[in-house]
């Protein structure tokens, strides 16, 4: 489970969850804790018995020396003597290098991922939390990874607040950083990011992620119930709500069916569960909060054409309470847009219903 949650920080970052994750990492680490302990008393163990076995077979020899080959007690014993602390100092040494070559590097990689963490730790500026009344929107936004090739080019984008808008592109374009800049996981290199015509950076970045559910390409689940991975421990969220988003996310007939319904343990990443049932749960987690915006990140890959049919019409019924920004290739996810947009060569531009690649992804939808 500590593999898991670190591992699916961005997603709970994004819908600004990553507090819950406390918690479960206190408890995962009070285990490793105790792992640990159990470790080092049981290597001690091991070296207080090495001492009394060393001790019999000495005796054994100096028995058999003094038996068979008759040799003078004094050379017995200062032979004996000079085995035990030599055989006890080699060890010790040995163990000694070991043990520090190894706390070394543990050391040194430890202490570079602290200041590195320290040099990167968000800066959350205080202001108003937004609401999401007009429009999400990009203005004039440059972004990349590497100064020399840019993802985004002076892109402009408008999403306006109950709307269903979809974005396409080649794998590589960067979509999901259009969605990592809206919800205030990577800030543009030029630019603005604005909430109703207000610069994100003036606003309350975790009262924002807040208002965003968040469902990411790579499915994050944990190794517990169906209840926790909904609610990541949320005691605000009752079953109420959970049926609720579970119905919502065409998820409620399976998690019914299931031996223990929402106390269902679904293994580690969900294994117990197929890949669409996945992707339900993934996508109940978002919306069981009510976000204001809802960010789908390849959402419904996994889903079987009806349930994906029935996933879009329930998006769509959620509007205009919740504004949805899909990211997909999917036909029936694309069709269900407002607007269109399309990434392509760091150029982000809206596609309008007679383009071409608009008809043709309604075409392989029918």
């Amino acid at each position: 489970r500590l593999t898991d949650a670190l591992q699916g920080i961005k997603p709970l970052k994004a819908m600004g969850l990553e507090s819950n994750l406390r918690p479960l990492l206190e408890q995962e680490t009070e285990g490793l804790n105790r792992a640990l302990q159990r470790q080092v008393l049981s290597k001690w163990y091991l070296t207080v018995s090495q001492e009394p076995v060393m001790g019999v077979f000495l005796a054994l020899g100096l028995y058999v020396a003094l038996t068979a080959w008759a040799l003078p007690m004094s050379v017995l014993l200062v032979t004996a003597v000079l085995f035990t602390r030599t055989v006890s100092r080699i060890g010790s040494l040995q163990k000694a290098r070991q043990n520090i070559a190894v706390l070394e590097s543990a050391f040194w990689s430890l202490r570079e991922a602290i200041e590195e963490a320290r040099r990167q730790r968000e800066q959350t500026p205080s202001g108003p939390v937004p609401e999401l009344c007009r429009e999400v929107s990009l203005e004039q936004v440059s972004f990349g990874y590497d100064p020399q090739r840019p993802l985004l080019r002076d892109a402009d984008l408008v999403i306006p607040a109950g709307s269903f808008t979809g974005l396409i592109g080649p794998s590589g374009a960067g979509k999901t950083t259009v969605a990592d800049l809206i919800a205030g996981l990577q800030r543009p290199d030029r630019g603005r990011v604005l909430i109703d015509g207000r610069p994100l950076e003036e606003y309350d970045i975790h009262g924002w992620r807040s208002r965003i559910g968040y469902v990411p390409q790579e499915l994050i689940l944990f190794h517990d119930t169906v209840r926790r991975n909904i609610t990541l421990g949320d005691p605000a969220l009752d079953d109420g709500r959970i049926w609720q988003a579970l119905e919502e996310a065409g998820a409620r007939e399976f998690v019914e069916g299931l031996a223990s319904g929402l106390d269902t343990v679904i293994g580690e990443r969900g294994i117990r569960l197929s890949g669409g049932q996945r992707q339900r749960l993934a996508i109940a987690r978002a919306l069981v909060r009510r976000p204001r915006l809802l960010i789908l990140d390849e959402a419904t890959t996994a889903l079987d054409p009806a349930t994906e049919a029935a996933v879009c019409r329930t998006l769509r019924a959620l509007a205009p309470a919740v504004t949805v920004l899909a990211i997909s290739h999917q036909p029936r996810l694309v069709e269900s847009a407002d607007r269109l947009y399309r990434i392509e060569d760091g150029v982000l531009s809206e596609v309008s219903p007679a383009h071409p690649q608009h008809h043709a992804l309604k075409g392989n939808a029918k």
